[in-house]
């Protein structure tokens, strides 16, 4: 499968909408039916999570590493970016986030590519693949940050 990307901009600052996507617990909370079991300490290179899709004790977990963090500021000037590798038993791919200052707030960039480790047909699979994962992660990546811009607009 090919990757798709997903472009949000919103009024939150670089950081604030780096703290809101980099919230891995919070993800458990906008992603349907998913629960997730995080390593300890705060992300960072190496650091994993568990995700485990399903409902009530019949789950799928899976696995994945960030293997890349960059987060802001920057000093050079450069975007923050985060990367997860699927390194799980069910899923394999990863995803790719950048955040870019954007006029009055900021970018995002969730590039993503995942599909089954198990795919026998994958020109048949595919179309499927994309289509869910571009509304799962769309999905994801709004309620995240429509959460932090509620929090932002509250103080």
């Amino acid at each position: 499968m090919s990757a798709f990307r997903i472009v949000r901009r919103t009024g939150l600052d670089v950081e604030e909408a780096w703290a809101a996507l980099t919230d891995f617990e919070a993800h458990g909370d906008v992603v349907p039916l998913t629960r997730l079991e995080l390593d300890p300490g705060p992300p960072r290179l190496g650091w994993g999570l568990h995700a485990g899709t399903g409902v009530g004790p019949i789950r799928l977990w899976d696995h994945m590493i960030v293997t890349i963090w960059s987060p802001p500021p920057r000093i050079d000037a450069t975007p923050a970016e985060f990367r997860v590798v699927k390194i799980g038993r069910w899923l394999r791919g990863w995803a790719h986030v950048v955040i870019e200052p954007d006029g009055s707030g900021s970018c995002v960039q969730w590039t993503e590519e995942v599909l089954p480790r198990f795919d026998p047909v994958p020109r048949l699979s595919d179309p499927l693949s994309r289509r869910a994962g571009e509304r799962i992660f769309s999905r994801t990546v709004e309620g995240l940050l429509i959460r932090a811009e509620a929090a932002d607009t509250l103080r």
